[in-house]
């Protein structure tokens, strides 16, 4: 059975990963925790890919992750060459959900696909706050469609 998380858009950010020695298990594979360290990654490089007419300060207010669904697929082996696909699928009031796909460069396979749910929290209050507007522009100009 396929627990694969679908995408209905092209994927417009690509992050490629180097695999280091201690990503591996002892049967030879990334580590099933090292998997979120490549999305962490992948997300950092994708809000700061995102370009506007102002500078976005990503870190005021704070975008923290409140849900990561990921599925497993097939396994990743050492000196194999992959890269992370990321896209926002989903735009709310105060969250946003990040869709990510690690994929073969070579053959394309898709190893593991993640979805994470991010909320948007002041700083000042620690409470969720509406993601700003300079922000909701940016990313859905970004993805070239609406985002729901």
């Amino acid at each position: 059975m396929n627990h694969a998380i679908e995408s209905q858009y092209p994927f417009k950010r690509s992050t490629s990963i180097q695999l280091r020695f201690n990503d591996l298990d002892s049967l030879g594979h990334v580590n099933n925790s090292i998997y979120f360290q490549f999305f962490d990654l992948a997300k950092t490089e994708y809000f700061a890919g995102i370009k506007v007419d102002a500078e976005i300060d990503w870190k005021r207010p704070a975008l923290i992750v409140a849900n990561v669904n990921c599925s497993f697929l097939s396994p990743t082996i050492f000196r194999e060459r992959i890269e992370v696909l990321t896209q926002c699928t989903h735009l709310g009031n105060k969250s946003l959900t990040i869709l990510q796909h690690l994929i073969n460069s070579d053959t394309r396979e898709l190893k593991c696909t993640c979805a994470s749910i991010m909320v948007n929290i002041d700083p000042m209050t620690s409470q969720p706050a509406p993601i700003p507007q300079i922000w909701r522009d940016a990313i859905t100009a970004f993805e070239g469609h609406e985002l729901i």
